[in-house]
Order: C-alpha cells, then sequence, then structure tokens
C-alpha cells in the first residue's frame, strides 16, 4: 500500500521514524531534520554553523518548522539526530512528497553526472564523490549516491541502482550523460529496462567514436556495419 501524499516536506519528514530516546528529548525530530536541511540549503556547511544562523533567525524559524522551545537546538542536537535517523527513510520520504509535484510532467528526462563534495567528508577525511540524478526541466535532484573515490565507478553505481530509480520515477524515460557512462553493459541495463539513453562519446575512446560516425555518416535510418574492435596490447 503506498503512502498517501503529503502536503509539504515538512510533513515528509514528520513520518520519519524518531530514534531518539524519549528521555532529554527537547526538540521535535521533524523539526531538527528540517533545519539541518535548511540550513545545508542555505550553504552552511557544518552544524555549529547551522546552529548559529538557527539562533539568528529564530523568530522566523521557529514557528516555520514547528518547534516548541524558546531557544534553538544546539550543534550537538542536530549532529545526534542526522548520525541517527534512517538514511533509507528518508529517501522514501522525498520521493513521497516528490510524486505529487511530478505528477502529470508527461515523460522525463535526467542528467546523470558525478560531483565531489565541497562540504561532505568520509570517515578518512575526504571529500565524498556523489552520483546526483537531476531532472532537466523541472530542475530538481532526485537521487544521490556515494559512488567512492574513483569516477570509474559511477557507471556501475548508477547501473547497481538503476532499478531503484526507475521504481520511484516511473515516467524517467530518458538518462543523459557524459563519455565516462558511454559502456556496453550500462548501456544494455537501460535498454533492457524499457528506457533510452544519451551519451557522449568522446576522442578518448577513439574505436568507438570511429564506429559511431561510420554509424551515422549517410544520415539515414540504416545502420552501418561498424564495430567497435578492442585494441590488444603486447607485453614484453
Amino acid at each position: 500500500m503506498k503512502p498517501a501524499p503529503v502536503s509539504s516536506l515538512l510533513d515528509a519528514f514528520r513520518t520519519l521514524t524518531d530514534p531518539r530516546q524519549r528521555r532529554g528529548v527537547r526538540h521535535p525530530f521533524a523539526a531538527i531534520l528540517a533545519l539541518t536541511f535548511l540550513g545545508l540549503l542555505c550553504r552552511k556547511s557544518d552544524f555549529a554553523t547551522i546552529a548559529r544562523w538557527a539562533r539568528s533567525h529564530w523568530a522566523l524559524l521557529q514557528p516555520a518548522l514547528g518547534f516548541t522551545r524558546a531557544y534553538a537546538p544546539h550543534a550537538t542536537t542536530l549532529s545526534r539526530s542526522a548520525a541517527a535517523f534512517s538514511l533509507d527513510e528518508f529517501r522514501a520520504a522525498l520521493v513521497a512528497w516528490l510524486a505529487p509535484l511530478l505528477a502529470g510532467s508527461g515523460d522525463l528526462t535526467a542528467a546523470v553526472d558525478g560531483k565531489t563534495s565541497k562540504q561532505g567528508l568520509d570517515k578518512d577525511g575526504d571529500p565524498v564523490h556523489m552520483l546526483n540524478v537531476f531532472l532537466h526541466d523541472l530542475r530538481i535532484c532526485v537521487a544521490s549516491w556515494p559512488v567512492g573515490p574513483e569516477k570509474a565507478t559511477e557507471p556501475d553505481t548508477l547501473k547497481a541502482r538503476l532499478g531503484e530509480l526507475l521504481a520511484d520515477y516511473p515516467a524517467l524515460k530518458l538518462l543523459t550523460g557524459d563519455a565516462i557512462f558511454c559502456q556496453r553493459p550500462l548501456a544494455q541495463a537501460i535498454t533492457d529496462a524499457g528506457r533510452d539513453y544519451l551519451l557522449a562519446v568522446k576522442a578518448n575512446q577513439p574505436d568507438l567514436s570511429e564506429a559511431a560516425e561510420a554509424a551515422f555518416a549517410g544520415e539515414s535510418r540504416a545502420t552501418a556495419d561498424a564495430k567497435s574492435v578492442e585494441k590488444k596490447v603486447v607485453r614484453w
């Protein structure tokens, strides 16, 4: 049974399970998440900065986000709450919130691209590399997954998450990406799912680029008999 549509993002946050112990709870869990989310959108890069920003704008934030105390939550409260909540529940809540917004939009096209976060760091202190799915027309990022330190894992991440992405957004019909995604296993997975792709081919893939140029040289619907042949390297 699908959850009922929610009217606001704050309502979506209220559907999440509060992981905190009841003893000592001072602020509504949904309000804390909304404050953290809004602070990040306002480019506040850490919990201490978000807490200071909240205190400066508390007269507006307190009633709007549903806080019941006269003072803003401390940075420690924000960090502990963010560390304990379910990321899967959070993603599901965002999908439920976006669903009515996307209804009636027709077929959707999304750009898939990897970006290195300037704010998020992994356990070793290195920037987190994320794979983002961005809807062209609506200008909404509907998915974001960590892919590790190497960009070569971006196609593998998309291939592994493709079923989840299409289940959440069935109206998504076309995926676009740069040359790193131009790989046969990924292209096959997209077409097997009944979707289309538009991927770039660059000079760093000379055989594939030559085959593509030969296939479309005549500008006709007939496909040229061109194949990409992997070069063999002899090592002595």
